[in-house]
């Protein structure tokens, strides 16, 4: 980026850990003193309540899974751009993501609090992507409290100065929001393609998002640029390879309380009594950074690349699903096996091919292995709902029974988690490529 390293100093004012910097931005190559950075020594738990916070709002206004990736995503970034400035070897990642720009230089004679900028520039973006009234106000509410909280622990003038850092990288993080093709997208109509086996609505559905794939990627160049292989050709005759891949979920149906239908519902993540697909990735990321005990800056990328990825995720797997507008599995069964079949969990309300959860389940596991390595978890996401933790030897485990997850559950066929975890690798390799790793 031609960029020249920073020069800084720590003081601290009562409890806060102030950073006063002598700036440019940070080239990730920059020599290192060896020194730990001023957000290095600050804990990861700055910034999980947020995340939690979101995660709960998500839940509560029955956001859709697009839509949820969209707030994550944002979250991830403006976490990092917030608290980048405490950095010693990772600069903003404006010119690393399409259409993001730098925050304002800093003023080299000001000291900042990085914990205000950051819960200044959540409580001043996050909140205004939410449709809801009650879940923005509730931001706001709870951004306020955060930064009272800081108000009470450092110097005034600091504190002031803080908030507004946070508020100029809000409104620089904010720009891109405003012009990523989000409010356009619900004035496009929609005419549906004309292909073999059509995706038919459920009952009253209407398909969800259909122009997702207008938005602007954050690393991707274009919405295909991990387009998958089209599905197999449709078929409704028995022994043909598409028949078979419908036989899969109808064979696979779980019974009762057996661990294929806790895996159905563990991964169903519907919205309105979850945080959706992923937030399931973006809870799984803070039990990370809390059993690992994670500090602040490792928190803070691992927020970006992760939200990064669950939005560019979404954007690959919406593109090649209304493009294959493939029929669901409910439908096909129902119209040439058998009438009466129906899946274990809900259909959701868009076309079939590839698989959502595996996509972006592909893509999560890849960024938190990349991360944290090849570690074994519990995932604790459900626990509070009555549906028990599970267990897995590594990320890319729990990416392929969330896949699996699916076929159990009725409403995919194995293609569209195949080629669904393989669409979700793609984009994690590259925002990896483009944002950088460890």
């Amino acid at each position: 980026m031609g960029i020249a390293p920073a020069v800084r100093r720590v003081c601290c004012v009562g409890m806060a850990l102030i950073v006063s910097v002598a700036i440019g931005c940070i080239d990730d190559d920059s020599p290192t003193t060896g020194a730990e950075s001023e957000t290095a020594q600050l804990s990861g738990d700055e910034a999980t309540p947020w995340v939690d916070e979101v995660l709960v709002r998500i839940e509560e206004d029955s956001i859709s899974p697009p839509v949820a990736s969209r707030i994550l995503g944002y979250t991830g970034v403006v976490i990092h751009e917030a608290t980048v400035d405490g950095m010693n070897d990772y600069g903003p990642l404006a010119e690393r993501l399409h259409q993001l720009d730098a925050p304002p230089e800093l003023d080299e004679d000001t000291s900042y609090d990085v914990a205000t900028v950051m819960y200044s520039a959540l409580g001043h973006l996050i909140p205004a992507l939410f449709d809801g009234d009650a879940s923005t106000e509730h931001l706001v509410d709870f951004a306020e409290d955060l930064l009272q909280q800081r108000v009470d622990e450092i110097d005034r003038a600091v504190w002031l100065e803080s908030a507004q850092r946070g508020v100029d990288i809000a409104q620089t993080v904010g720009q891109r929001a405003l012009s990523d093709g989000y409010h356009a997208r619900t004035d496009a109509n929609f005419d549906p393609p004309d292909v073999d086996g059509p995706w038919q609505p459920v009952g009253d559905q209407q398909p969800l998002e259909p122009h997702w794939d207008t938005l602007q990627p954050f690393a991707m160049d274009a919405s295909d640029d991990c387009q998958p292989a089209p599905p197999v050709e449709f078929s409704t005759e028995p022994g043909s390879e598409f028949y078979e891949q419908a036989m899969t979920p109808f064979q696979e149906t779980p019974q009762p309380d057996s661990d294929e239908a806790h895996i159905a519902e563990f991964w169903a993540d519907d919205p309105g009594v979850s945080p959706t697909p992923p937030g399931h990735w973006m809870a799984i990321a803070t039990q990370m950074i809390e059993d690992e005990q994670l500090n602040l800056e490792e928190a803070a990328r691992l927020y970006a690349m992760l939200g990064v990825t669950l939005y560019d995720a979404f954007i690959s797997c919406w593109d090649e699903k209304y493009r294959s507008y493939l029929v669901r599995p409910v439908t096909y069964i129902n119209e040439h096996i058998d009438p009466d079949w129906q899946p274990h969990i809900n259909t959701p309300p868009f076309p079939e091919y590839t698989s959502g959860h595996a996509s972006v389940s592909g893509a999560a596991a890849a960024v938190l292995t990349e991360k944290l390595g090849d570690l074994s978890f519990t995932d604790r996401t459900h626990e509070h709902r009555g549906l028990g933790v599970r267990s897995f030897d590594n990320f890319e485990q729990a990416a392929e029974e969330s896949g699996m997850s699916r076929i159990y559950g009725g409403i995919h066929y194995p293609m569209a988690n195949e080629e669904g975890l393989k669409q979700g690798q793609c984009v994690a390799e590259t925002v990896l490529e483009a944002v950088g790793g460890r």
